[in-house]
């Protein structure tokens, strides 16, 4: 029954997600990252480490930045301690997870394609999480990216802002150790 009911949730979420800012107004306020994290965090947790990845947005990179861009990569984190982007680089590569720090979202998509990633964490803010529901099918099993299914777990970034933005750096830490406890 906790299931159904959490299905019912996460559906609704979804499909009320366009009329937030009125619903809003209505006094009814839900966190979509929240719903989706508890939705997934199950079937998150089954995949292997190998298969996950930590996808940050570049918003969140220190300035000045001297990493530099891959084609493939994205941009690569030179783990300069300008900003918190290395730490969490470190923490992926003790935990056998992959790291990448994405310069788009289209991007991004590319490249859980190409790398065969089956489980991400991903930090967004707001503009780009309806961006992506708009654009990329979201389903009960996982967000849809042409063959492939990815089991998402999502960090909000502090606001809408492309230079110097922030983000809840111990829950996305939270996340990955939590996610390692199926891993082993």
């Amino acid at each position: 029954m906790t299931r159904d009911c959490s299905r019912l949730k996460f559906i609704a979420a979804f499909f009320f997600f366009s009329w937030r800012a009125f619903l809003e107004r209505l006094g009814i306020r839900y966190d979509i990252a929240e719903i989706a994290n508890a939705y997934y965090r199950e079937a998150f947790a089954r995949i292997p480490a190998a298969d996950k990845a930590v996808i940050l947005p570049h918003c969140l990179i220190g300035n000045p930045c001297k990493a530099r861009f891959s084609k493939e990569d994205g941009v690569l984190c030179l783990r300069c301690k300008n900003c918190r982007c290395g730490e969490i680089s470190l923490l992926c590569e003790a935990r056998g997870w992959q790291f990448y720090i994405s310069p788009s979202s289209g991007f991004t998509k590319r490249l859980v394609q190409r790398k065969g990633i089956r489980a991400a964490v991903g930090g967004a803010c707001a503009f780009e999480i309806e961006k992506g529901i708009r654009s990329t099918p979201i389903t009960i099993q996982g967000v849809r990216l042409k063959k492939n299914k990815v089991i998402p777990q999502v960090v909000l970034a502090a606001r809408y802002d492309c230079l110097e933005n922030d983000i809840d750096w111990e829950g996305l830490k939270g996340i990955i150790l939590a996610g390692q406890a199926a891993d082993r």
